[in-house]
């Protein structure tokens, strides 16, 4: 007796994902090369779907977002603009926060993908997009990070920091500022190509000044901060502005003066960034607008990437006051 045809044996015969076949027989988006594969065995085996269990597995109103952590500016922002997308177009959604757990984040795709939901969206961490399982997927789409495998909303990380390292250091140059030195200060949990920007950008901009890469553990936990000695007349670029303003505090308590004897530089322009005194340079990226247009493309089934925009903030913590 031949193996009866089910949904499970169609994806195993065709190496695509069990998802984008139910998908096939219950209307939703599939890709016209899968979508002749499903077709031919479809055809050639006279399968029919089980009426009652597609009653049952009707595609959901409901788009997935995982994050490493949702609680941070930046995040909260592409939240923010996600939702709004959402609620003008009637859907769901639903977070998940992994921790920098990346088996969590492997997971919560998974049970999204048995709700039916019409996609999933993911801030991507460090290891996101090395995740072959999520190349049997053609509904996933990730924010903050280019792959060529999928659909990507990413920040123009090179060009900004480009912008932004030379700006800063052509300035304290043009103020005959002592530099002595050029730091890096970044989380090792988060995305390691903006580090490899930051390096070789630094490098390349400032070869005469001595250079340093300092990785924090956890960026949120402030003991860790306590074994950085920041030192007169170094510039410190940070990956985030909540690593900047954690290095004023150090500052103060070295009793060093940010912007007469030492600079510090952040990313990602947070509301009180330019209230903190002396005010805090760093760049801005369009997160909202990101997280809004995240949600429009998966409703449209544009899994086209697209590229974000940035803007340089030059203010007092770079000059030499």
């Amino acid at each position: 007796m031949s193996k009866k045809m089910t949904m499970a044996e169609i994806s195993r015969q065709l190496g695509i994902s069990t998802m984008t076949v139910s998908r096939y027989f219950n209307g939703g988006y599939v890709s016209a090369e899968n979508r002749l594969k499903i077709d031919a065995i479809v055809k050639d085996s006279h399968y029919t779907p089980n009426i009652f269990a597609r009653s049952i597995r009707s595609q959901s109103n409901i788009i997935g977002f995982v994050a490493p952590r949702i609680e941070s500016y930046t995040t909260s922002l592409v939240i923010k603009g996600a939702l709004a997308a959402a609620n003008e177009s009637q859907v769901r959604m639903l977070f998940h926060a992994t921790g920098f757990n990346h088996e969590s984040e492997c997971q919560a795709v998974r049970e999204f993908n048995g709700l039916n939901a019409l996609g999933t969206i993911i801030i991507a961490s460090k290891h996101s997009v090395e995740e072959t399982f999520y190349r049997t997927l053609d509904n996933v789409l990730f924010i903050g990070k280019n792959t060529p495998y999928h659909c990507c909303l990413y920040y123009p990380d090179h060009a900004a920091i480009q912008a932004l390292v030379s700006q800063t250091i052509a300035q304290l140059k043009q103020q005959q500022a002592p530099l002595e030195a050029v730091h890096y200060i970044y989380d090792e949990r988060m995305l390691s190509s903006r580090t490899t920007s930051m390096q070789i950008t630094i490098i390349d901009t400032a070869p005469e000044l001595n250079f340093s890469l300092y990785a924090l553990a956890n960026s949120e936990e402030k003991a860790g901060y306590q074994a950085i000695q920041l030192q007169p007349n170094h510039v410190y670029f940070c990956a985030t502005d909540n690593i900047a303003i954690r290095l004023y505090r150090r500052a103060k308590e070295q009793q060093l003066k940010v912007g007469l004897n030492v600079w510090i530089v952040g990313i990602g322009d947070y509301d009180y960034s330019d209230l903190l005194v002396p005010s805090l340079t760093t760049v801005a990226f369009n997160y909202y607008q990101v997280g809004y247009q995240a949600v429009k493309k998966l409703l449209k089934r544009d899994f086209s990437s697209a590229e974000g925009t940035f803007e340089i903030k030059l203010r007092e913590s770079s000059q030499f006051l």
